[in-house]
């Protein structure tokens, strides 16, 4: 059956290339620029054969594998490259074997490209690793262990990530993981860039990844050749393991897809939900109603999911320049994360679309719309700034430091809510309707977007300007200030959140008809 599973999937391949020409130039175009990056490969494993410093050569294949395992892991998801051909759905109704159908669709994933193209640089990893007799042998099961690793790994991931990827909004979050991604290989590369690459780095890392999943099964040859024979065949081990417990996790969600099949999507497509969510957790009152529609958009709309991921992680890139020995950047953290939090809903009355005729229609009280949007702001704000505080000084800053910030961050987060408040019972511009990709833009909408922002922006500056001040006059020591901004920064805060809920509640009642009008214009 395995074999007849090898088959079936070589004919399928040969068949898509036969009534496609765009398939088959594709599959030449690849054969080309991932054979020139495999032939570079399989070259310096090759050379590193014959590198007499035997510990800067283990270094870099343990590194190379862990890199491979994991891009056998996230590429699935990434580049949405999970192969159809071989659903395990597609065989629910066939009476085959559940372990030996695992074994054949995990053993399907060579057969392709990237599956080729891995084998022959696990067959150069293993020529890396013949120093010795025994080192071969290490080196020829910790090759037969990584690359199982790899095809179980991408087959658990593929599996678990059809359901995802199977619904629109599962490919919006999986592209704004992706977009995440892309985004931190700019600080990445920043980082190496810095410290450079060197010789007693790359084998630091070695030695790090050699005791990781990542790392058990390439290490094992290098440790045979160093001598460590313990090190080496408790890594094999734990290699053997490995592959174990992953071929025994994609059995059971290889038998969960098969005597289920539209399970996983009948859960993607939202179909099967019970209860209430949050309209059930929060109070049954206008104010409770509002949050609870707008965390449940949070949740579920990927206009909302992007701008709270990006506010979330923003602040988390000057963990950079502060691991560099930048106090500034680290005692900063909590108050970016605040300020980005507390105006975020400036324009949420725009991402209603022309479903604010409901606020509309409906009476609601103006305070109780200003209060209940602000709540899944507010929820943020409660984890991420005590959280940047605290992080700030566990990385390297200091302790000192933390009444001043968290004072700090407690002023520009409820400042932000007061803006906020006011700005989005005032003007709204153009944003993506409901359904669209959070990555679109609206033409024409730059200029009037860059105006608003700019306004809330500095409207937040300039009421949180009293407990700034003495953040600033802690950070240069005055260690007074730093109580002092604990107890202002709330005080501030507060009286500028009931006086931004009072003038956005009284806009909000006066200009509902205007709202709506524009918004329906928008649409």
């Amino acid at each position: 059956m395995v074999a007849h599973l090898l088959r079936l999937k070589l004919h399928l391949l040969r068949n898509g290339l036969r009534r496609s020409p765009a398939a088959l130039i594709g599959m030449v175009l690849g054969v080309l620029y991932g054979g020139g990056i495999v032939v570079a490969v399989v070259s310096g494993l090759v050379a590193l054969r014959f590198v007499p410093d035997a510990e800067l050569a283990r270094a870099l294949v343990v590194v190379g594998g862990s890199a491979m395992v994991a891009g056998w892991a996230l590429l699935p998801v990434v580049l949405f490259g999970i192969d159809p051909t071989l659903d395990p759905a597609r065989f629910a109704t066939f009476a085959v074997r559940e372990r030996t159908l695992a074994l054949g669709l995990a053993l399907g994933a060579l057969v392709g490209l990237p599956g080729a193209m891995t084998v022959v640089v696990v067959l150069a990893t293993v020529f890396t690793g013949t120093r010795t007799p025994v080192a071969a042998v290490a080196a020829l099961l910790g090759g037969a262990f990584g690359l199982a690793t790899c095809i179980l790994v991408s087959r658990i991931v593929a599996g678990a990530a059809a359901a995802v990827l199977a619904t629109r909004r599962g490919r919006d979050v999986a592209g704004i993981g992706g977009l995440l991604v892309l985004l931190s290989l700019g600080p990445l590369a920043g980082v190496v860039n810095d410290g450079g690459i060197t010789v007693a780095g790359i084998k630091s890392l070695g030695s790090v990844l050699a005791w990781t999943p990542l790392g058990w099964a390439w290490a094992a040859s290098g440790d045979v050749v160093a001598g460590d024979w313990g090190a080496a065949g408790i890594r094999l081990l734990l290699a053997g393991a490995l592959c174990l417990v992953l071929f025994a996790v994609w059995e059971r969600l290889l038998v969960a897809v098969l005597r289920n099949p539209h399970s996983t999507a009948a859960g993607g497509s939202g179909g099967a939900r019970h209860g209430l969510g949050l309209f059930a957790r929060l109070p049954a009152t206008p104010t409770g109603a509002i949050a609870a529609r707008a965390g449940t958009y949070w949740l579920r709309d990927p206009r909302f999911n992007f701008p709270a991921i990006m506010t979330t992680l923003l602040p988390a890139g000057l963990l950079i320049p502060g691991l560099g020995g930048s106090r500034f950047a680290l005692a900063a953290m909590p108050l970016v994360s605040a300020y980005l939090i507390g105006w975020g809903q400036h324009n949420d009355v725009g991402y209603d679309s022309t479903a604010f005729w409901l606020h509309v229609s409906s009476g609601v009280d103006g305070v109780a719309d200003r209060v209940g949007r602000l709540f899944p702001s507010a929820v943020l704000a409660l984890v991420c700034v005590p959280g940047y505080a605290v992080l700030g000084p566990l990385v390297g800053g200091s302790w000192s430091q933390v009444p001043a910030t968290l004072g700090a961050g407690v002023g520009l987060a409820l400042s932000g809510f007061a803006v906020a408040s006011v700005t989005s019972a005032v003007k709204q511009y153009a944003v993506p309707v409901p359904g669209e990709s959070p990555f679109s833009s609206r033409p024409g909408s730059v200029g009037v977007t860059f105006a608003v922002q700019t306004v809330c922006g500095g409207a937040v500056v300039v009421l949180s300007l009293p407990v700034l001040v003495l953040a600033g006059l802690a950070f240069f020591g005055w260690h007074w200030a730093a109580w002092a901004a604990l107890v202002v920064g709330p005080v501030v805060g507060v009286v500028a959140f009931v006086g931004g809920v009072r003038l956005g509640a009284s806009l909000f009642r006066r200009r509902q008809a205007d709202l709506l009008q524009d918004l329906v214009g928008m649409a």
